[in-house]
């Protein structure tokens, strides 16, 4: 059974991520505001529901207006503290910085604590994901650009701004950089603390030019105690890595045969044991939504769903797994932000 539910509608919604918060509600949090994106006036807006989904508040701005685009990746739960990890930058994708957003009352309120320890600039952080022997794995993407490096944009670009060409994403475009990092935190200590844990490189460019800009990982333990991640690349298939101590060290990227347009994953692993997959499995288009399931740590997709083939684009996936229910968040052609239920 599927249930579809309307959340916000919006000049641009984009990126939502929900979760269970320790009061029994749900947030969602998700950027809204402006007609695309990066820009200026990006916003991230938060969203309660105490009736499991049925019905959704009215938004309400996680950061306060100070002039920065903002942009939310990931909302990680622990206990009765919230934790929001926000990049501000200047509306063109260059002069990032992290900072994260907490909460202690389920998301109603939020305090800016900083930036998150050895990953302060340009960084996205992905879904949190706890191993078994109860160590935290946050997934991120980080561009190793240098303070000489964003200096050098800032004054090529300066305060600027167009919605087309080059300038729309200069920072991850045009910069001095050859590879984009993926990785983990780690924390051993409920994450009091984390260690910084990086994949092998992976090239942004190809011999046919830029052929990866954006990674967007995402994570889940296998049986056996392996770490799988997941990667978007250029349209065609996922890419796959692999980590046996637990998210230390990882193997090198090699490709799968699960179709995606280059658009973010998101893999959600079952108590059973079982692993689902949540994406567009398409090489094309962002289009149908569908789940698959593996009982067998990733290595095939017995069962293979479609969601939702409405003829427009499902972009960015997020969610968890409840009382054999996927609770996914998903935004609608980059306008509609929608939350789904769906029975595994």
């Amino acid at each position: 059974m599927t249930e579809i539910r309307l959340v916000h509608t919006d000049t641009l919604s984009c990126e939502p991520v929900v979760r269970r918060m320790s009061d029994g509600s749900l947030l969602m949090v998700a950027q809204c505001g402006d007609t695309y994106e990066p820009a200026p006036r990006n916003r991230v807006y938060f969203f309660h529901s105490y009736d499991d989904g049925a019905t959704w508040s009215e938004p309400v701005s996680i950061y306060p207006e100070n002039g920065c685009a903002v942009y939310c990746t990931e909302v990680a739960c622990f206990d009765d503290r919230v934790e929001a990890y926000l990049t501000l930058h200047n509306g063109q994708f260059f002069n990032w910085r992290s900072v994260v957003m907490v909460s202690t009352d389920c998301g109603h309120t939020w305090t800016d604590c900083g930036p998150f320890p050895g990953l302060e600039a340009y960084t996205f952080m992905r879904g949190k994901i706890v191993l078994r022997n109860g160590d935290i794995l946050i997934p991120y993407q980080r561009y190793p650009i240098s303070a000489e490096e964003n200096e050098r944009l800032v004054a090529k670009y300066g305060g600027t701004y167009r919605r087309s060409g080059k300038l729309m994403y200069v920072g991850v475009t045009d910069v001095g950089i050859d590879y984009v990092d993926n990785g983990v935190a780690l924390s051993r200590d409920g994450g009091a603390t984390y260690e910084i844990c990086p994949c092998p490189h992976f090239p942004i460019r190809g011999e046919t030019g830029l052929q990866w800009v954006w990674s967007e990982p995402t994570i889940v333990e296998l049986s056996d105690g392996r770490v799988a991640m997941l990667i978007r690349v250029t349209k065609d298939v996922l890419w796959y890595s692999e980590s046996s101590d637990g998210g230390r060290t990882w193997s090198g990227f090699v490709p799968t045969d699960i179709p995606n347009p280059s658009c973010k994953p998101k893999l959600i692993g079952l108590p059973d044991g079982r692993i689902a997959l949540v994406h567009d499995p398409d090489k094309q288009k962002r289009n149908p939504l569908a789940v698959w399931i593996s009982d067998d740590d990733m290595r095939t997709w017995r069962r293979r769903e479609v969601i939702s083939d409405f003829p427009l684009n499902f972009d960015y996936p997020d969610g968890f797994y409840e009382n054999g229910k996927l609770y996914i968040s998903i935004e609608l052609q980059r306008r509609d932000v929608l939350f789904i239920k769906h029975s595994v």
